[in-house]
């Protein structure tokens, strides 16, 4: 089965493989006067590109898991976790920290 990468912006916009194997993706416009605009993007830039689309399409929560904790805090049966809560925070200080060193 072959897995189809590209993105799916809008009907306007298409990715080719190049020979080097960079994938470059040209935008054509027509304007109401007939003038086309033609933009080309590295193989970086149209990887992006798919990203910010596969990004915008994903949820960022689960509807069902929500509710549940919802309902679970009106309830008033909600436990937090202090440990978890504590170690995660651990985790992102180290994560902030070690990436500022890398800068």
């Amino acid at each position: 089965m072959k897995i189809d990468s590209t993105p799916k912006v809008d009907g306007t916009t298409r990715i080719k493989e190049t020979k080097g194997g960079q994938a470059r993706a040209l935008a054509r416009r027509t304007q109401q006067d007939g003038v086309q605009d033609e933009v080309a993007l590295t193989g970086n830039a149209a990887k992006l590109q798919e990203l910010e689309v596969l990004l915008a399409e994903m949820e960022l929560a689960d509807p069902k898991r929500v509710e549940a904790i919802r309902q679970a805090i009106a309830e008033g049966s909600f436990k937090v976790d202090a440990e978890a809560v504590a170690d995660a925070l651990i985790k992102e200080a180290i994560e902030l920290i070690s990436r500022q060193g890398r800068q």
